[in-house]
């Protein structure tokens, strides 16, 4: 039964890229097998009676063969990656013990993973080409993105920004990253809502600010940004700023354009209501014209005056309404339509 076991661990041995042998105290092969020594160029027992320095070739101490090697004899198996000779091994030694003699020497085993450790390497080595990859393209993209970005640390400082955040305001590198956001906001408590709000793991999208550009002017943004927590710590926000000034200008003139369409629209109205008993007026100024004393005819025309004057005023705000409601209200009134400044000469001219 043991001849039968001995034949089926040798076949075994002749099939496994390993190597097996043992050790005398003196550390003297007395042993040596497997299909392992075929890469090595040695054949089963041809270190037999060889010491395991000479075939490593060193006595150094801290030579970690030997040193596995002697711990073994101390009674204390060691595991440990070897590379030997271009092969990479692992390589497990402990005593080898003989009943009531005790440690007589070491055994040990060596398994052939020179492929598995360069198939590792290759991943390790594809790993980080990958990682820098990714690594560089986050930070091309995050300088030479065409919306601004930016990193501010949990206490508000500023601490990357990219171009395109810099132009949007104006300011240089210096001027910008290392300073307080608060700074640069029209409305500092907003800041300061923002990053409760961050801080509190909430998403900020597309909240509206007015920050303060290098030259004074104010613009009006979006920013959206979330925070980057490592460990349960806060860490710093990543963020986009968006540039809506044109669009807030454009919303405030069509505000202000339908506000002049409304205004036009009740001075169409009005004028169309006065008209009405106006010319009622007109009429009955008439009626007592003819029965009236000769005396009474100066405030009768004065009336009559007064009379075509709001006529006048009434046409000359009906033209401009029917201009409005067909058209752009023009930047500057011609002079006959100026209603403040004609009434104004006229109240001069009967005065």
């Amino acid at each position: 039964m043991d001849a039968v076991k001995e034949i089926d661990f040798r076949l075994l041995l002749e099939q496994l890229p390993a190597i097996v042998w043992a050790t005398d105290r003196a550390l003297s092969f007395h042993y040596a097998r497997g299909a392992g020594l075929a890469a090595l160029g040695l054949g089963a027992d041809e270190v037999v009676g060889l010491s395991l320095s000479d075939y490593l070739g060193t006595r150094d101490p801290d030579d970690p063969t030997l040193a596995a090697h002697r711990a073994a004899l101390d009674g204390v198996p060691v595991v440990y990656e070897l590379r030997h000779e271009g092969r990479v091994y692992q390589v497990h030694v402990e005593p080898w013990r003989a009943g009531s003699a005790g440690i007589v020497g070491v055994l040990g085993v060596a398994l052939d993973i020179t492929r598995r450790a360069h198939a590792e390497a290759a991943l390790l080595r594809s790993e980080r080409t990958l990682a820098e990859f990714f690594e560089n393209a986050e930070a091309e993209l995050f300088e030479n993105a065409v919306i601004g970005l930016h990193w501010i640390g949990a206490d508000g400082t500023i601490l990357r920004a990219n171009q395109a955040e810099l132009d949007l305001l104006g300011y240089a590198v210096e001027e910008y990253v290392g300073h307080h956001i608060a700074e640069f906001h029209v409305d500092p408590e907003l800041v300061t809502e923002i990053l409760a709000r961050l801080g509190r793991g909430e998403t900020v999208d597309a909240w509206e600010a007015r920050m303060r550009a290098r030259d004074g002017s104010i613009k009006d943004v979006l920013i959206s940004s979330n925070a980057l927590w490592e460990d349960g710590h806060f860490v710093r926000t990543r963020g986009f700023t968006r540039d809506i000034t044109d669009r807030r200008r454009m919303e405030e003139a069509r505000r202000q354009a339908e506000l002049q369409q409304h205004v036009a629209s009740l001075a169409h109205a009005a004028a169309h209501e006065i008209n009405n008993p106006l010319a009622v007026i007109y009429g009955q100024l008439d009626l007592i014209a003819r029965t009236a004393a000769p005396e009474t005819k100066p405030r009768l025309d004065a009336s009559r005056e007064a009379i075509a004057r709001i006529a006048e005023i009434l046409d000359r705000m009906n033209s401009l309404a029917r201009l409005k409601l067909s058209q752009d209200w023009p930047a500057d009134l011609p002079p006959m339509l100026d209603l403040k400044a004609s009434s104004a000469a006229d109240a001069g001219t009967s005065r």
